[in-house]
């Protein structure tokens, strides 16, 4: 009886070395895995941090030409009305790459007010247009793909109509 525990005792011991092997297998591929996704999020949180940091450089390679052109506008010596005319040609250009980069003016005069788009700095009273429209813009408000930058400030009418009836 002896020889048969001492054979399934070795068989046993067999077992739990093969067994301990493969936990020590597993154990390291465990390891390595979290080491790789360590150096996974390191280098992900490098890549946006560059990201970040250069988000901006294809607007401002954009928007320098507009700055020379701006530059030279101060050094002109001129009448008013050339002058003016270099300034919308610079707004033009200004413009057009805002609108490259997604951004969108939001009209406003004649139309009625929205809180979510207009902010309401005063009320006018008239017969020009109805209650709750947009009569005059102050300044300008903008989009940039859909989303609120900036709300128009504007003046809303108030009709006095009522009054006079």
């Amino acid at each position: 009886m002896k020889e048969r525990e001492r054979a399934k005792y070795r068989k046993l011991k067999r077992t739990v070395e093969k067994l301990e092997k493969e936990v020590e297998k597993y154990k390291d591929l465990y390891l390595r895995a979290v080491a790789d996704l360590e150096n996974y999020k390191k280098l992900r949180e490098k890549e946006m941090q560059s990201l970040v940091e250069y988000a901006n450089e294809q607007i401002i390679r954009e928007l320098i030409p507009v700055l020379d052109h701006l530059q030279l506008a101060t050094k002109v010596e001129g009448d008013a009305a050339s002058i003016k005319k270099g300034v919308e040609m610079v707004l033009r250009d200004f413009r057009r790459i805002l609108e490259k980069f997604g951004v969108k003016v939001i009209e406003s005069e004649g139309k009625a007010f929205d809180p979510r788009f207009h902010e309401a700095i005063e009320q006018v009273e008239t017969n020009e247009l109805p209650d709750g429209y947009v009569i005059k813009e102050h300044q300008a408000g903008y989009m940039l793909k859909g989303k609120l930058v900036r709300p128009a400030r504007v003046s809303v009418a108030k009709n006095n109509r009522k009054k006079e009836g």
